[in-house]
């Protein structure tokens, strides 16, 4: 009786810790979610249309005038296009205000949370393009 209810508990914890990437992958815990970075003026090199985040990539001068190079993870790609997002939204060469979670880390990458082009057209993320960290269940396009 105590193997078979050891040999249930192992079993439960190795379900458990293989599935824990799964509930990791779609938390925020590895980004500084107090406040978005915002890179004005930073020039799209990448946009990438993929399942199951779609990616932008762009260059942004910094202060010093030092050229970084960011990654931003954007929601599900089906939760983009609800919000009119497609993959000809953003072009290599676009220059764009980006707003970004920054990895805790400080390496450039992050989760995107809004982009505001030259018209003044804003589009926000899916999950976290409230300016708070929150959700922005309205005005998610202006």
């Amino acid at each position: 009786m105590k193997l078979k209810l050891f040999l249930v508990v192992v079993l439960l914890a190795g379900l458990a810790a293989a599935d824990s990437p799964l509930f990791a992958h779609h938390g925020a815990a590895a980004y500084d979610m107090s406040k978005p970075v915002v890179l004005k003026d930073a020039t799209v090199t990448e946009f990438l249309w993929i399942n199951p985040h779609p990616l932008i990539k762009a260059d942004y001068k910094d202060e010093k005038g030092e050229v970084q190079h960011w990654t931003m993870e954007m929601g599900s790609t089906v939760s983009a296009q609800l919000l009119g997002w497609t993959r000809t939204t953003l072009n290599y060469g676009d220059v764009v205000t980006l707003y970004v979670w920054q990895a805790k880390t400080k390496v450039p990458v992050g989760r995107f949370n809004k982009v505001i082009f030259s018209d003044g057209t804003t589009m926000r993320d899916t999950q976290t393009g409230a300016d708070d960290g929150g959700r922005a269940d309205t005005d998610v396009r202006q």
